[in-house]
């Protein structure tokens, strides 16, 4: 499998898939040839055809498209802990300066 991530969203060997693909293609068909395909998240995983099925009647003109409509329905669950960051923490009140590296 191919490591192809987007946006924390792995989908594996799916976009190269879809990349030999002819375009337009609609969602409908889409999902017919590869509903079944995983994405993977930092909140879980959700097949092609959970992320495809409720846009209805939508066309695509690149694989790109696809790959950017299922991004969309996503949404913020590819993001991980909400406000998480590693880059340590200031409390209120504290003295901060910012420093240019």
């Amino acid at each position: 499998m191919s490591d192809d991530r987007h946006s924390g969203v792995e989908f594996g060997d799916l976009m190269s898939d879809l990349e030999d693909e002819e375009y337009p293609r609609s969602a409908d068909d889409v999902i017919a040839q590869f509903g079944d395909r995983e994405v993977t998240h930092a909140n879980g995983s959700e097949t092609v055809r959970e992320l495809l099925e409720p846009v209805g009647d939508a066309t695509y003109d690149s694989a790109d498209g696809v790959r950017r409509e299922m991004l969309n329905m996503i949404g913020e669950g590819s993001v991980g802990r909400e406000e998480y960051t590693d880059r340590g923490v200031q409390t209120e009140g504290e003295d901060f300066e910012e420093e240019s590296f």
